[in-house]
């Protein structure tokens, strides 16, 4: 035979199978099943007019599930249907194939979305039916009274057919095959729903899990048992899936909720103890999720220039509690905290938010609360490993976790364990590593000691020497030891004063009392101050070159140098309001200020009117600098101003001129902020020079070097002395930049750094 004749015949053969098949009864049963006509039967029965196709199919595989029976009680007679392939000893088998043959073969493409419809329904119309028997349990969401009615007919009948449907699967054989997966899909998707209404948003409620654990046992352990049945439920282990799928559905709605978990710190512990079981329950694996989740979401709501630099450090330390609270090797806090560590370092302001916080007795919180504690030990303690202790046993000695709890719970490896881990996390220390060194911490502190102490008016010290004290146990006594100079500064500085006092009161008469009091500092252990130069007023410096005669007497050899900007003023001026009937009258009030304005308004008892630039050239001090000064005088409406031409002309306030409607600041800004003792811009302007001296005297020394050589060489020359080097090696090339731009250095191609030599003309 040719390939043509060949081709003809197997052609023909397959056409005769094809007629043959369609007019086999399970393909007219098939045809039957897909019918719309029981569909809209059904959906009257269950007063629904919505086009649900699932409703119909529990009549629909009963019926399926009849024909089957029905052929097999009348014996392995097959003169009905000829069965082209016997695919089991059993002609009732061969009837079940061909049946599920041909039904899956005319089945549409949403025919297994309509089981998975069916599975949920049915499993919903369970959960509703547990949900009304425990009515009681407020834990439980209970649908409103109407609905609940309304619902109740449906699900009855829904359960009363379900015997029917989980007999005629059995019989029909497809539960373990074809409708495997719409089953799991259904039963996943429904207990994702339950779960999330059981326990979303509730953080406080203990016994969580448990409940969501009895909801499995109650409602999805007898659904799954009487739709599989006893021996599948047995075989499959079905109780294990059940309990690990309902710890995955509680661990997956935590998840999206590890950000409010961690702002709701402490609140939420309980529910960072029961996610901490499940997430031991289903094992290893959701460590890694749950860490790239957690990393996200911090990325995502926390990492951004709209977050205040303390609202990152408050929700960075309770990242740290609820951490170490659910992974004591501290591997997963490694990876999820490592994004904000990095956003802190790059913030300005991060290191003076933490020392801000730390030394805030009313408002420092877990800060203050840390610094406070009993069993706090120096930094360098409590970043040591556990095998570098040696301590000697005390009586509340604890024994170090056992080596599951050290186990990473990523990467499954065994790890050393910080003593800070065993300790309950010590956040100083982790906050202090976001830098790596504390000596940045100890210098802000500086910093801030000195506006503190410069501000205190009072000469008290006490607060400050408690926080002094509790600083030395963490961060060592030698690192402070200029803060401790600076407090006894501010002591010799009261019982100075009050020996000068004295001594200007028994020498002076009573309308002339002794009005300074001076703060004398040890310049050298404090930080660069404000040193901006000015001439005080006649009237002002007389009291102060008293005060300074007195102190030579008491302290000779020693001389006393004015920060003269520095300090604060109590002064009575005259000013005039409109009172409540029009009228303007004159009134005495107290204003507190800084001496370049005390100096500035006592120039106008010489002289009632002064211009701009006379008045600059009488304080020495730029008009820039005069003109801002003077914002606070003209708002204070003690001084008015005016412009003649091009110049301000400043004159003292009169009735006449309150009493007018032309009240013009002419642009004059207020300049009643306080400002700051210490000049961070002078301070780091000393620091650089001093960097530039190391960095000319290496040049110089070694010809030519790279930006890293040099970064290495300033951390370890630089590091005993005044000014400790600090910098990132990003800070230092553009600190190198500018040299290069004072013509003081040059780069060559390949990023060598060398002395720039001059021509000589």
């Amino acid at each position: 035979m040719s390939y043509q004749q060949i081709y003809e015949r197997r052609l023909s053969q397959a056409m005769q199978r094809k007629a043959s098949a369609k007019s086999r009864a399970t393909t007219a049963l098939a045809r039957e099943f897909f019918s719309s006509d029981d569909t809209a039967n059904t959906l009257e029965r269950y007063n629904d007019d919505q086009n649900c196709d699932w409703i119909s199919l529990i009549r629909r595989l009963v019926k399926l599930s009849d024909y089957l029976q029905e052929r097999s009680s009348g014996g392995n007679n097959v003169t009905d249907e000829s069965l082209p392939v016997i695919v089991s000893n059993k002609i009732g088998e061969s009837r079940r194939v061909a049946l599920g043959a041909a039904v899956f073969n005319q089945a549409p493409s949403t025919f297994l979305d309509e089981i998975r419809s069916l599975f949920e329904a049915l499993l919903k119309a369970r959960q509703n039916k547990w949900k009304r028997e425990r009515a009681v349990d407020e834990s439980m969401d209970v649908d409103d009274e109407e609905e609940d009615d309304q619902n109740c007919g449906a699900d009855e009948l829904l359960l009363s057919e379900e015997g029917q449907l989980y007999q005629s699967l059995s019989t029909l054989g497809w539960l373990s095959n074809q409708f495997q997966t719409p089953f799991r899909e259904a039963l996943h998707s429904v207990m994702m729903e339950a779960i999330k209404s059981l326990i979303a948003g509730d953080f406080e409620t203990e016994g969580m899990l448990d409940q969501t654990l009895e909801w499995k046992s109650q409602v999805l352990v007898p659904w799954v048992y009487s739709v599989v049945g006893a021996e599948v439920y047995e075989c499959e282990q079905w109780a294990a899936q059940l309990e690990y799928a309902a710890s995955e559905c509680f661990v997956h709605v935590r998840m999206n909720e590890l950000f409010d978990l961690v702002t709701e710190y402490p609140e939420s512990l309980p529910a960072v103890r029961e996610l901490q079981l499940a997430l031991d329950r289903t094992g290893r694996i959701f460590y890694e999720k749950l860490a790239f989740e957690w990393r996200q979401a911090l990325v995502q709501r926390l990492i951004h220039p709209g977050a205040q630099t303390s609202q990152i450090i408050d929700v960075y330390i309770n990242t740290i509690k609820v951490l170490r609270e659910m992974d004591p090797s501290g591997e997963l806090l490694q990876v999820v905290t490592q994004p904000v560590r990095d956003y802190l370092r790059g913030r300005e302001d991060c290191v003076r938010c933490i020392i801000t916080s730390l030394t805030d007795e009313e408002g420092g919180g877990d800060l203050y609360e840390e610094l406070k504690r009993q069993d706090a030990k120096p930094l360098e303690e409590a970043q040591l490993d556990e095998e570098d202790e040696e301590e000697p046993p005390t009586f509340d000695w604890q024994p170090p976790p056992s080596i599951l709890q050290r186990r990473g719970v990523i990467t499954g490896q065994v790890g050393k364990v910080s003593s800070s881990s065993r300790r309950a996390g010590d956040i100083l220390s982790m906050l202090v590593g976001i830098y790596g060194s504390k000596e940045l911490f100890v210098n802000e502190y500086r910093i801030m000691l000195a506006d503190k102490l410069l501000s205190n008016l009072e000469y008290n010290t006490d607060a400050e020497v408690h926080k002094l004290e509790l600083l030395k146990l963490r961060f060592g006594e030698s690192s402070l030891r200029s803060c401790e100079v600076m407090v006894k500064d501010i002591d010799d500085s009261k019982r100075i004063h009050t020996n000068i006092r004295s001594t200007l009161e028994l020498n002076s008469s009573r309308d002339d009392p002794p009005v300074v009091d001076a703060a004398i500092v040890s310049h050298i252990f404090w930080p660069h101050l404000q040193r901006d130069s000015m001439r005080h007023h006649k009237k002002i410096q007389s009291k102060l070159d008293q005060f300074c005669k007195e102190y030579e007497k008491l302290k000779n050899p020693r001389r006393l140098v004015w920060m003269q900007q520095l300090g604060t003023v109590e002064m009575e001026v005259e000013a005039y309001e409109t009172d409540a009937d029009g009228n303007v009258v004159s009134y005495v009030k107290d204003v507190t200020c800084t001496p370049a304005h005390a100096t500035l308004l006592a120039n106008f008892e010489d002289k009632s009117q002064w211009a701009l630039e006379d008045l600059s050239d009488e304080v020495a001090m730029s008009e820039e600098m005069v003109r801002k000064r003077m914002g606070f005088w003209v708002n204070q409406r003690v001084v008015q101003v005016n412009r003649s031409g091009e110049d301000l002309i400043y004159s003292l306030v009169s009735a006449s001129y309150v009493n007018s409607n032309d009240h013009s600041f002419i642009d004059h800004n207020d300049d009643d902020e306080q400002e700051l003792a210490v000049s961070l811009g002078a301070h780091e302007e000393e620091e650089m020079k001093v960097y530039e001296s190391y960095i000319v005297g290496m040049l110089s020394n070694l010809g030519q070097l790279p930006l890293q050589r040099i970064h290495t060489m300033l951390k370890t020359f630089v590091s005993g002395s005044e000014h400790n080097y600090d910098k990132t090696p990003n800070q230092l090339a553009v600190f190198l930049q500018q040299l290069c731009k004072e013509d003081k250095l040059e780069v060559a191609p390949d990023g060598m750094y060398k002395l720039l030599k001059k021509s000589a003309n």
